[in-house]
């Protein structure tokens, strides 16, 4: 098990793991990006709309 920890290349699989590790991270921080620009507008437009009820 020593080996493992100090050569993770020599297992098959790895690389392939790791691109999709990046893909995720990828992946999540445009669903973030997204939703918060949603939330933004959502808030800009209940704010300019405030105004208009009074």
């Amino acid at each position: 098990m020593a080996g493992l920890t100090t050569a993770p290349e020599v297992l098959p699989g790895i690389p392939f793991a790791r691109g999709l590790q990046e893909a995720a991270g990828a992946g999540f921080l445009l669903y973030c990006a997204i939703a918060l620009t949603l939330i933004s507008v959502k808030l800009w437009f209940a704010v300019r709309n405030l105004g208009e009820r009074s």
